[in-house]
């Protein structure tokens, strides 16, 4: 497995993953503004991309999903409860931001996830984790020791709740899930939709909202 993280781009800066199995195909975390940078990331690295998987429906993380999807013929998946963000241009915040309301282009044709899910590519297997609070659909995504986090954990920070279909109680919640969490590894490596790298271990001991004091709600 070899995961190729690509540099954001946009006002949002939001961070996207090519995760490449030994056959040289690729399932893509997110899809974000810059379906070319996208797509020519893949192609510099030998990688054709078969998956997206999405983790969560809003607008600076489904961008460019139509355009690579149509290019690439790749399969998307989202959790059902955000499957209607991709059409919704209000739930996704289309609306809410002018220079996204000319670029995403609805897309109704994802596959529905729920918790405990497996997506596989060749080698690779995907486990969703239903994470809600930031979306009521939010979701990580756990390969190995490698979890991607989304908008759900950030190094430091968590996802925000002051959206349309946020909800704070619930992203703690979620973040007691995370908290508690070991699977199969002592530690995961952790990479979110936004700012730099960590693992879980790290933000079990360093992250405010993840050392148990905000969970007394």
């Amino acid at each position: 497995m070899k995961i190729i993280t690509i540099p954001p781009q946009g006002i949002f800066a939001v961070n996207c993953y090519l995760v490449v199995s030994e056959a040289g195909n690729a399932a893509l975390i997110d899809a974000p503004e810059g379906a070319e940078r996208i797509i020519a990331a893949a192609e510099k690295n030998g990688a054709k991309i078969k998956k997206i998987l999405l983790t969560h429906g809003h607008c600076d993380h489904i961008d460019s999903l139509a355009e690579i999807a149509e290019r690439t013929g790749a399969e998307v998946y989202i959790h059902e409860l955000d499957a209607g963000k991709l059409t919704d241009s209000y739930t996704n915040l289309t609306e809410f931001f002018a220079g996204y309301q000319e670029s995403v282009t609805p897309y109704s044709s994802a596959t529905c996830l729920s918790d405990g899910d497996t997506v596989k590519l060749d080698e690779l297997t995907f486990t969703v984790l239903h994470t809600p609070g930031h979306t009521s659909g939010s979701v990580c995504y756990v390969i190995d020791d490698v979890m991607f986090s989304g908008d759900t954990l950030f190094k430091n920070s968590i996802g925000r709740t002051d959206m349309p279909d946020g909800n704070q109680i619930t992203l703690f919640d979620s973040l007691k899930l995370l908290e508690d969490y070991r699977g199969e590894h002592e530690d995961y490596r952790l990479l979110s939709g936004h700012g730099a790298e960590s693992t879980l271990k790290r933000e079990r001991d360093n992250n405010p909202f993840l050392n148990g004091n905000m969970f007394d709600y």
